[in-house]
């Protein structure tokens, strides 16, 4: 009995020694004093957490656990940078991982490459993924937009960049008079702070937070486009539209665009991004891809005439150099910009009185009023302006193909020429 005493005695002392040497806790002096040794040693702190000393003199928190019925370790920094306390918190972070089955190695790996993350690099990840549902054209679009904002902070990190900073860039481009500008942009930097949000880069979309009429000035979308549709004051237009190359000499680019929108009357994106691999000058057809149409479906615009004299006069100059119809002035690989388009418009007088846009209002608006004239219904008329039909009914039986109406709107889109060289 005495025996049996003595031994449970012993166990207990035993147990007790155990108890006391895994629940005792490091202190920040007995880290300063743990001195350098011949071999690698640690100090434990409990829960899996441990101070290492190597004989290197290097000094750092190691957490030890168990996931996926594998011993893990990892290490949470090294010491004096990082405090005990720091280490115990993120100790208590892995903890909290492990109890809802996450890796704590896993997590810190994408944490790390987050944080190296620019937003020109998220950016460039979502313009990728817009391109697979999005027209080649819009995506273009986006990106010369977004443009404004990489110029400033596409280097910097995403998560170091503060919502002032954004609406910093707002400010400026509003001082500049471009408000549809700053109110696409802001919808285009919410969406993409939605999808790095998504993808976990940060914990939180700063746009969220923003209050739009503290910080956009009213938009003017919903006024129509200024438009010229009266045929005396087209006659005017078309004249300033031939004294381009001698008031300006503008590059012949921009020159031929101007020449062949009236006839064409097609979205400023599409006729700058016009390439001769959708051309068929012989049969008269221009095939527009669906990438590149706002309705994302395929069009094929009849050429008159008129339009195909145009693209053969400046096919001695383009066709060597680039596969666009109207490279840019300074770079062969795209087209001519909007901006130039606009700004040429401007510069002949024409500023809020009619637009780049304003060619298509031109036609709809003359096509209507001659319907007489030519004998086309309005069905054939939107159809040369690729408007989509917007009777859901209707268009649920019109899934014809692209060259659906193709022979009306040859005759219709020649009747149009032949009258703007009337008038």
């Amino acid at each position: 009995m005495t025996v049996q005493l003595t031994v449970q005695n012993k166990l207990r002392k035993s147990c007790t020694v155990i108890m006391k040497r895994t629940s005792k806790k490091l202190t920040e002096l007995e880290l300063k004093k743990a001195q350098v040794k011949d071999k690698d040693y640690n100090l434990s702190d409990g829960d899996g957490l441990y101070f290492i000393v190597r004989k290197n003199g290097s000094k750092f928190f190691r957490f030890d656990f168990r996931y996926g019925g594998k011993r893990l370790s990892m290490s949470l920094g090294t010491y004096p940078k990082i405090s005990l306390k720091e280490a115990r918190d993120k100790k208590d972070e892995c903890k909290k991982l492990l109890s809802e089955n996450i890796n704590p190695i896993s997590e810190k790996r994408v944490k790390k490459s987050s944080e190296s993350l620019t937003l020109g690099m998220i950016i460039d990840e979502w313009l990728e993924l817009r391109a697979k549902s999005s027209s080649e054209a819009t995506v273009t679009q986006n990106r010369r937009m977004l443009k404004n904002i990489t110029n400033w902070l596409g280097n910097i990190a995403i998560k170091d960049i503060k919502r002032v900073d954004i609406i910093n860039i707002l400010e400026k481009i509003q001082n500049k008079g471009i408000i549809e500008t700053a109110h696409r942009l802001l919808s285009l930097m919410n969406k993409i702070y939605m999808f790095a949000v998504t993808k976990e880069y940060i914990e939180h979309n700063i746009f969220a937070d923003i209050d739009k009429k503290s910080v956009l000035i009213p938009s003017n979308k919903n006024i129509h486009h200024p438009a010229i549709t009266i045929p005396s004051e087209i006659k005017e237009l078309l004249k300033d539209i031939n004294s381009i190359e001698e008031k300006f000499k503008s590059d012949i680019s921009v020159i031929f665009i101007f020449k062949i929108i009236p006839y064409v009357f097609v979205r400023s994106e599409n006729i700058r991004l016009m390439r001769w691999d959708e051309l068929d000058l012989e049969k008269g057809i221009w095939e527009i891809p669906k990438e590149k149409m706002k309705t994302h479906i395929a069009f094929v615009c009849p050429l008159s005439r008129q339009a195909i004299d145009i693209i053969k006069q400046i096919e001695p100059y383009s066709r060597h150099r680039s596969g666009f119809v109207f490279p840019s002035p300074s770079k062969n690989d795209r087209g001519v910009s909007g901006a130039t388009l606009s700004d040429t418009l401007n510069r002949l007088g024409y500023k809020n009185r009619h637009t780049f846009h304003g060619f298509r209002s031109m036609f709809s608006t003359n096509a209507y009023e001659c319907y007489k004239e030519h004998g086309f219904h309005s069905d054939i008329i939107e159809s040369c302006l690729a408007h989509k039909e917007k009777n859901r009914v209707k268009a649920s039986y019109n899934r014809e193909s692209k060259y659906k109406y193709f022979e009306e709107k040859k005759e219709l889109m020649q009747w149009w020429a032949d009258w703007l060289d009337k008038i």
